[in-house]
């Protein structure tokens, strides 16, 4: 339950993204709900405390007449179906707050300043950012709008949502001097030397210092973000303890890691529907039962380094001949932003890449590398985390990246003796040996999982095909140690531990800093 301090007074959570879309469904206004993450998680804490969720409305039935013609309705939206154990919901409601942006402002400010300027240096990658002068005035108009929303609401705490709303916060401050704002920025924070490319540089920090406290996935980021403040803002002051003294305010920074529902991911992986789906897979693809299958889960995002997998996957069939036709890979694709042109490109360099490994190594009863791009549920995915013999999360770089944390998550608990009935968690009965994760050094989650995952540089073909092997040949009982290591830092760090420790920042309660 939300923290007294925090039900007592009027939250307001700021977002680009919203928590309910409503799109036509043949002529008829229909609401798709959440599924798992983040939004689901925060929809609860929402729920909790009666507030209000300030987003952009992106459906395009969100301001139908039968809807919400002035952007606002209550959640959750009737009629409320029961949930997947047959459960009515009976959560106690908001208000969404939905921005109807002109088409013009979200090409500028979500596909151009916020993907095209902020995510690229956010990851440490030069070559993709574009700096077009009307980006950036786009992304301060639209954050003056989600900025006077929330003002609207009239908040005694308003908590924004990742690095679509840096400016947000600061014209919240000039109307609500009294109100608590937090911020928690989802992405990496990047070098000094590195956030100097963005030509608002100082603009942002200042934007993000109206905040009372901002929060990140790691000690490291926050460490980025106060040597960018020391740097960039010459007014503010960055303590010894880590907080920042800026227009007569302290403004903390903390850390804490953003987690999954490991036993909501276990119970998914556990279900006919998981077993049913990859059932549907193996006959489609014709993934004999002697065979390995090495799986990757992405948006198709030049971060994720997919690309470097395929590589990888390329230089160990080519130096390890006697591996032909003892694995398949497996890419489970997600397009994402294909409004911007090097997501296109990257798209298109993916599916090639897998064609040409395909023809290189392929022959005429194995293929190496199959790709998938369907839309699958919660349930579905999780079958694939467990089923897969080994997991592959390569990014380049990644605030977090969930994946590895969901693919330890669905290898659940063994039984104690196989035919005996599951346990608690919903794990199988089967004592299946669980799957092995390769893990990117350049994401936040290796933080927790490694060394169990076996740690990799991605730009380091030779060592990455290396980790590739070592995975395939880790003997059962190792893989079982690794993957309970795993499974415990999971839970450990599960969305319940993050959203207990966010409670507390937005409360005022004490400050949160990960270990490094």
């Amino acid at each position: 339950m939300t923290d007294d301090a925090l039900a007592d007074r009027s939250l307001v959570v700021v977002s680009n993204r919203e928590p309910y879309v409503h799109d036509y469904v043949d002529g008829e206004p229909t609401v798709e709900r959440p599924t798992g993450g983040l939004v689901s998680a925060l929809d609860g804490v929402v729920a909790e405390t009666g507030g209000t969720w300030v987003a952009w409305g992106s459906g395009d039935a969100d301001f139908d007449p039968q809807v919400a013609p002035d952007g606002r309705v209550e959640m959750p939206p009737e009629p409320v179906e029961a949930d997947e154990e047959g459960e009515d919901d009976d959560r106690p409601g908001y208000t969404l707050s939905r921005l109807d942006l002109p088409r013009r402002l979200v090409e500028n400010y979500y596909y151009g300043y916020s993907n095209q300027v902020l995510w690229p240096i956010c990851h440490l990658e030069a070559d993709p950012v574009t700096v077009d002068p009307a980006f950036a005035d786009a992304y301060r108009e639209a954050n003056r709008r989600f900025a006077e929303r929330a003002v609207e609401a009239d908040p005694d705490v308003v908590w924004f949502q990742d690095y679509h709303l840096a400016l947000a916060p600061q014209y919240v401050r000039e109307a609500r001097p009294d109100a608590r704002l937090v911020q928690f920025w989802h992405v990496p924070w990047p070098t000094a030397e590195f956030f100097e490319i963005c030509p608002q540089a100082t603009e942002l920090l200042r934007g993000l210092l109206g905040n009372d406290a901002v929060g990140f996935h790691l000690e490291r980021y926050a460490a980025n973000f106060r040597d960018c403040v020391a740097r960039f803002v010459p007014e503010a002051t960055v303590t010894d303890a880590g907080a920042i003294r800026y227009d007569g305010r302290t403004v903390e920074t903390h850390a804490s890691p953003i987690g999954v529902d490991g036993d909501r991911v276990a119970r998914n992986a556990a279900s006919d529907a998981a077993e049913h789906y990859w059932e549907r897979v193996v006959a489609r693809y014709d993934l004999r039962e002697e065979r390995s299958v090495v799986l990757g889960v992405d948006r198709l995002d030049y971060t994720k380094g997919i690309v470097e997998r395929l590589d990888a996957l390329s230089h160990l069939l080519e130096t390890n001949p006697e591996l032909a036709g003892e694995f398949t890979y497996v890419q489970k694709g997600t397009r994402t932003r294909e409004r911007i042109p090097a997501y296109r490109r990257y798209y298109d360099e993916v599916r090639a890449r897998i064609a040409d490994l395909d023809r290189a190594y392929g022959t005429e009863d194995w293929t190496p590398a199959i790709y998938i791009e369907e839309d699958i549920d919660d349930r579905e995915l999780a079958g694939l985390y467990r089923h897969a013999d080994v997991a592959v999360v390569s990014s380049r770089r990644d605030g977090m990246n969930l994946v590895a944390k969901e693919f330890a998550a669905a290898q659940g608990r063994p039984a104690p003796t196989a035919g005996l009935a599951p346990e608690a968690n919903g794990a199988p009965a089967r004592d299946r040996v669980p799957g092995a994760l390769v893990l990117s050094r350049f994401v936040g989650a290796a933080e927790s999982l490694c060394p169990a995952a076996l740690s990799v540089n991605p730009y380091d073909v030779g060592g990455f095909a290396s980790m590739i092997r070592e995975a395939l040949e880790m003997d059962a009982n190792e893989r079982r140690e690794r993957a309970s290591a795993m499974r415990a830092s999971v839970e450990a760090t599960d969305i319940d531990a993050w959203l207990a420790a966010q409670k507390r920042v937005l409360a005022g309660g004490e400050r949160v800093v990960a270990d490094d």
